[in-house]
């Protein structure tokens, strides 16, 4: 009882007991066998940093429970020092089948930085991996920027909510060493730097300022801001639902995505009274989830240089946007999103320079008469889309005024139920479309792009 090593390896056993690791991505994703190759490979790369010591021996305690409580160190270690050509190869085709290259870096780098600097050799082996691998600098600086938040490096590099890095934080490898508790008293300060959960609804009455933060959402908890402003610099979210009254929107390279159940018709961003908004040079892919709804009566707002690519559920107006009038979109892309009416946007009002400069493809609708509209305004007046790429129908209940699209490549079908003007098929095409959006879009006969139908529906501001 006096021996110290008794007492940390009785202390290790009974912490896997109690406090074990989270289950790793290849305990359920790979086969018991596989899970050796995976693990003796990554010991391999251990050894040629040198020996085992104290440290990584107890840290692999944990680790290998964490994928199967067969694994025994010993066995894994004997192994790894015999590894040949085959091996390596057969370890190689199992990380590229899996998708598992970048975790099985982070999980090779945690247990070598544990033990201090690399080797020379080490480099050198690391280095050839890397381009065997034809694993470029983006993910392998994504890979060292999530060691440094594990191993608590002091001043770690900022962490961008690259395709790498959501795929390493959604898999929640080793989330138990970087990810902080977000919670309603740390939100009262801004905050720098970090990767953060929101495991509980926060109800909050005061600015939210974030720079150079990623956020996880779990289980759809929300943040429910009211009177105040949300400002956004430089930050990542993932599954993020907020419910805001009142509150001012400021969001500058924001990449927000997620992938939610579409049974819940999950809107991220839903906006009630909004003062007014900005929001530039940001991403959104948010899989079954419109990003953004406003109820207000008239909304004041931009978006600019914004990306936004398979947002939308099919059960919800406007994939992208739910508004009444007041939102505009300049030098924004829309791909692939989807709604039940309005792939892209949805709105009561689209005013002239909605969509400035703009490119709009593959947006639809799961509406059965309105499967291929990517945009939706009860009334479109002139000049609303101007100098964009429309590749998608445009379903207007109310046609107001001329030249609605201007100097815009449009290939689609513009179809309304009413014009307020004149009688759609006695005046020229060119009223709706001016000359060089005819001459871009080829426009040679009016029937081919403009069809009145009577099933367009009004605008509606409910659920939906």
């Amino acid at each position: 009882m006096n021996n110290l090593n008794f007492w940390l390896e009785s202390f290790d056993k009974l912490r896997v007991e109690r406090n074990p690791f989270k289950a790793h991505i290849i305990a359920n994703l790979l086969n018991e066998h596989e899970q050796s190759q995976y693990v003796v490979l990554q010991a391999a790369f251990v050894l040629a940093n040198g020996a085992i010591n104290q440290d990584q021996e107890r840290l692999y305690g944990f680790w290998l429970a964490a994928i199967n409580n067969n694994l025994s160190l010993s066995n894994v270690i004997t192994q790894a020092q015999a590894v040949d050509l085959d091996a390596l190869r057969d370890g190689i085709n199992l990380l590229e089948e899996k998708g598992l290259i970048e975790h099985f870096l982070v999980d090779t780098l945690v247990f070598i930085r544990l033990a201090g600097s690399l080797t020379d050799n080490l480099k050198t082996i690391l280095g050839e991996w890397c381009q065997l691998l034809s694993l470029n600098e983006a993910p392998l600086n994504d890979v060292i920027a999530l060691t440094d938040y594990i191993l608590g490096v002091e001043d770690p590099k900022v962490v961008k909510l690259t395709s790498t890095m959501e795929l390493l934080l959604i898999n929640k490898i080793w989330q138990e060493f970087y990810v902080k508790p977000l919670t309603k008293e740390m939100l009262t300060n801004s905050i720098n730097g970090g990767i953060w959960l929101v495991e509980d609804t926060i109800s909050i009455e005061c600015d939210i300022n974030l720079t150079n933060t990623v956020v996880i959402f779990k289980n759809m908890v929300t943040i429910k801001q009211i009177n105040s402003k949300l400002i956004l610099t430089n930050v990542g979210l993932i599954n993020p639902v907020f419910d805001l009254y009142n509150v001012a929107m400021s969001f500058e390279q924001v990449v927000a995505v997620g992938g939610f159940d579409k049974e819940q018709k999950i809107t991220s961003f839903t906006s009630n009274s909004t003062p007014d908004f900005s929001i530039k040079k940001s991403k959104f892919e948010l899989i079954n989830a419109r990003c953004f709804k406003f109820k207000d009566k008239e909304t004041k707002g931009l978006f600019e240089a914004t990306v936004f690519k398979n947002c939308g559920n099919e059960y919800l107006n406007g994939g992208v946007a739910s508004y009444k009038r007041g939102v505009k979109f300049n030098s924004c892309e829309f791909a692939e999103c989807i709604a039940n009416i309005g792939g892209a946007i949805y709105a009561l009002y689209m005013l002239e320079n909605t969509l400035f400069k703009c490119k709009i493809n593959h947006c639809y609708s799961f509406n059965e008469n309105r499967k291929e509209c990517g945009l939706y305004g009860e009334y479109f007046d002139s000049g609303a889309v101007k100098y964009s790429e429309i590749f998608t129908t445009i379903a207007i209940y109310n046609v107001r005024g001329d030249n609605l699209v201007n100097g815009t490549k449009f290939l689609g079908v513009l179809e309304f139920k009413n014009n307020q003007t004149r009688g759609i098929y006695n005046i020229a095409y060119s009223s709706l479309f001016d000359t060089e959006t005819v001459k871009q879009s080829s426009i040679d006969s009016v029937s081919n792009f403009m069809q009145k139908v009577s099933n367009i529906k009004c605008w509606s501001n409910d659920n939906v």
